[in-house]
């Protein structure tokens, strides 16, 4: 009870002094988007599938981390909803994969790609896939993977 009472003296008391403007101020979210789950779904019991839409921002990039054990099978796809190109790479402890334009060994930039790997010890448990947007325009990324239902997938937050 003096608990309640004492947040509701505490909150009144900050909005005489800083104003409504000014606490609606500091509730609000980043500026910056985060990905959407579209849809999350179990296969089979030992399977994991996700499917996310990426933002990425007009000549910034995107990441997607990926947690996985020794062995464990990941296959994906992606392609832009929106936007003209996008640069894709896959790395763990190295770089392992580059999105590249069939017969060329330039990195190319795409609409679409599909992947698979395996997790390797030299690689470690952690990848990272990397969407870079070098245009001017903003843009929207369809990705779907599937992993293993002992893994995860977390996007990593960016202070601006």
């Amino acid at each position: 009870m003096v608990k309640g009472v004492l947040t509701v003296a505490i909150v009144l008391s900050l909005v005489s002094v800083l104003g409504c403007s000014e606490i609606a101020g500091l509730t609000k979210s980043s500026s910056q988007q985060g990905p959407d789950i579209v849809r999350r779904a179990e296969l089979a019991e030992k399977w994991q599938m996700d499917q996310t839409r990426v933002r990425v921002v007009a000549g910034d990039e995107s990441l997607v981390l990926l947690r996985l054990t020794y062995g464990d099978k990941v296959e994906g796809y992606f392609y832009l909803e929106k936007g003209e190109d996008i640069t894709f790479q896959i790395a763990g402890n190295s770089l392992m994969y580059e999105a590249q334009a069939p017969g060329t060994e330039v990195p190319a930039k795409l609409t679409s790609d599909r992947f698979a790997f395996v997790a390797i010890q030299e690689q470690g448990t952690t990848y990272t896939l990397t969407f870079r947007n070098t245009t001017d325009n903003d843009a929207v990324v369809f990705l779907e993977l599937i992993y293993p239902v002992n893994g995860s997938l977390s996007f990593p937050i960016a202070a601006k």
